[in-house]
């Protein structure tokens, strides 16, 4: 191979591992690597990410044996070994797993094949062409590398995760978090790690693992980095467990018979992910033989989702299994409400798409739909209860189609209760005038929020009104707006979310808000609630959505005809709002 066609060759990582690298394969036998469809997603993230000229972090949840930490190994060989003053470091959650982790390094170092040897035999005269292992030493914590003269110029080293000030005063260029979620501190160590990272697009940082509860600090790193609103370096990517091909097992039965046993469960995970029936005998053989049939301890160690992998440590206050029902669209339109100039002094309301933005859209507004719109205005509480970094509560609008149930659009981002209430309005505008119900919260700023959306010139008649008295018919309104939240009217608003998430009356589209579902425990108190440090903003948003599709009128398109308004208890309503005529009941 020519010197030319050489490093061009070594440059593509799925044929390094193919024709110099060994691995040990299920069967405990030493075999050429060839990348797994896990080890594919890492590749293609880390490529992603250089390609933009950052620097690679990753943050990689997974199914158990998907050889995410194997790629990880190879990806780190492949970058250290040959290039001079590149310094990597391996950690673990225990001594016996970065001890496992360093034998497939060394397992890498003993058997290279010099890369451009594998195929033939090179022809006479280009033999020197083939790319070497330099000279090595090997401990037994770390694998140095000479590079001009320096023997220690380039090395891979294992640590036990634990040591909070490991890395201090030194320089790494790779990082490998192996199962992070089980470090002893795992915040402290990330921050004294990563401090002696450099900021460049050479370096490369990778945190993985499986999950372990909701609420941890991977759970919280894992949120930041698959949030569109929140400024991470962090990227995150996901392997589920029917991805990884070697999960699959035999019949025990004949296909018919096992076609007939099937659990609508099963039936529905078929055609979700288009699974064969052996990757389902692989499912329930594991679950009856490795959980003892704890269907919720094998949906965190193999979940098929991301919203799977974080199990509650309390009482989960919807019905999951209706939840998961619900196809989550990952890739919205991300954007902003604007006003655009389109001249003679006019402005129009448009929807600017970007990278990132406060309103996520999956469903455009169709001209004679009527929409319902909750909103949840911030209150300035902090999840993190000053552990950590801050992480304030959110402003979330939800859009609900009021015929269909489904979620067409969310708004949610940090913003002051007179900025919400404007926001709120365009969003209410660019939705036909859809019907709005927030929460009236005088402390959070609720009632600013609300008083802010009157004072952008939102007709009044298209807020939701308190009754008079709870026992009252809600289409007789009092003079007061927004949904009044207390310890009786919040267990109501917490039900009626229930009941329609168990008849399937509305559609959750949003990966954020099934994720705050699945996290709204019932906490040893009898309070339902947000899991420790998770959030519940979508989840009430989505409630008083649900306020206005169950108690507030609809509202009679300027086409639609006239029908008779009907008085209370024969009381005539004179309102300026009502339209129609007054009928009185004898």
């Amino acid at each position: 191979m020519k010197y030319a066609e050489l490093q061009r060759a070594f440059a593509d990582h799925a044929r390094f591992c193919r024709e110099s690298l060994v691995v040990e394969n299920e069967q405990r036998r030493n075999v050429a690597m060839m990348l797994s469809p896990g080890q594919v997603r890492l590749r293609e993230a880390i490529d992603k990410q250089r390609k933009d000229g950052r620097p690679v972090r990753i943050i990689y949840l997974k199914s158990r044996r998907i050889q995410a930490t194997t790629g990880t190994a190879a990806e780190f060989f492949h970058g250290t070994a040959f290039d001079p003053g590149v310094h990597t470091i391996v950690m673990a959650h225990s001594d016996d797993s970065v001890r496992d982790i360093f034998k497939v390094y060394k397992r890498f170092h003993d058997t290279y094949l010099p890369f451009g040897l594998a195929d033939t035999p090179p022809p006479p005269g280009e033999e020197d062409y083939a790319i070497m292992l330099p000279a090595t030493q090997v401990l037994s914590d770390r694998i140095y590398f000479e590079h001009g003269g320096d023997p220690k110029s380039s090395y891979i080293q294992i640590h036990t995760a634990g040591t909070v000030n490991f890395g201090r005063g030194t320089r790494f260029t790779n990082v490998h978090y192996s199962e992070f979620p089980y470090y002893p501190d795992p915040a402290a160590t990330l921050a004294a790690v990563m401090s002696a990272v450099p900021k460049l697009p050479e370096t490369t940082a990778v945190v993985e693992g499986t999950a372990k509860t909701i609420g941890d600090y991977f759970q919280k790193m894992w949120q930041a980095a698959i949030d569109t609103n929140q400024d991470s370096e962090w990227v995150g990517i996901f392997m589920g467990w029917w991805e990884h091909p070697a999960n699959r097992m035999p019949l025990a039965i004949s296909p018919e018979r096992f076609q007939e046993s099937l659990s609508a469960d099963e039936r529905e995970l078929m055609a979700r992910y288009n699974l064969d029936l052996p990757q389902l005998g692989w499912r329930r053989w594991t679950i009856a033989n490795d959980f003892h049939g704890d269907l919720q301890r094998f949906r965190r160690e193999h979940p098929a989702t991301p919203e799977e992998a974080f199990s509650a440590s309390s009482r989960n206050r919807f019905s999951i299994p209706h939840i998961q029902r619900m196809p989550i669209q990952r890739d919205p339109a991300v954007g902003e409400l604007t006003m655009n100039d389109i001249g003679a002094g006019e402005q129009r309301l448009i929807f600017l798409p970007g990278e990132n933005g406060a309103l996520r859209i999956w469903r455009r507004p169709e001209k004679g739909r009527v929409y319902a719109l909750g909103v949840d205005c911030a209150q300035g509480l902090d999840i993190g209860e000053g552990d950590g970094e801050t992480d304030p509560d959110w402003t979330v609008g939800q859009i609900l189609d009021r015929d269909t149930g489904e979620q067409c659009a969310v708004l949610r981002a940090r913003m002051m209760p007179g900025e919400s209430g404007r926001y709120v309005a365009r969003l209410g505008r660019y939705y036909n005038l859809a019907q709005i119900c927030g929460e009236r919260n005088p402390g959070g700023g609720g009632v600013s929020m609300l008083e802010a959306v009157l004072n952008a010139d939102y007709p009044s008649s298209m807020i939701y009104h308190r009754p008079v008295a709870p026992d009252r018919d809600p289409q007789v309104r009092g003079d007061r707006i927004g949904w009044d939240t207390s310890g009786v009217s919040r267990p109501i608003l917490i039900s009626a979310l229930d009941e329609a998430l168990r008849q399937m009356a509305i559609l959750v589209h949003d990966a954020v808000t099934q994720r705050e579902l699945l996290t709204f425990v019932i906490k040893s108190t009898g309070k339902a609630e947000h899991e420790k440090g998770c959030h519940d903003d979508c989840v009430i948003a989505l409630a008083l959505a649900l306020v206005v599709i169950e108690k507030m009128p609809r509202p009679r398109l300027p086409d639609a005809p006239v029908f008779p308004k009907v008085s209370h208890y024969g009381r005539p309503v004179e309102r300026p709002d009502d339209r129609g005529r007054n009928v009185r009941i004898r």
